[in-house]
């Protein structure tokens, strides 16, 4: 695998090199972060958002669109599930505070 440029995680600004293969989820991992997911990268449960900064990333799948409808108002429209994008160049992600898990309610 051949990185694709960096990870830029806020707020605490480390970095990681970034693979177009993996998931921003999977990245998190590498990077030993604590990153909350909750039904194990099935986009059924929206506790693995993140914040798009700036960078460019993979297309929405149909399960994170599906998701994202719904639940209408709970996503930003700068938010992404970290377990269906994947970075495709350099890019910078803030992981907001803990969410709920949408399976809940």
């Amino acid at each position: 695998m051949e990185p694709v440029g960096t990870i830029e995680w806020l707020p605490d600004g480390q970095k990681s090199e970034a693979f177009a293969e993996l998931t921003l989820l999977v990245h998190a991992m590498m990077a030993d972060r604590e990153h909350i997911q909750a039904c194990g990268g099935q986009a059924e449960c929206g506790t693995c958002r993140v914040k798009l900064i700036s960078g460019e990333f993979s297309a929405m799948t149909p399960d994170e669109r599906e998701l994202r409808l719904d639940f209408p108002g709970v996503f930003a429209d700068d938010e992404r599930l970290a377990c269906m994008s994947r970075p495709l160049g350099d890019c910078v992600l803030e992981v907001p505070d803990p969410l709920p898990d949408l399976r809940e309610g």
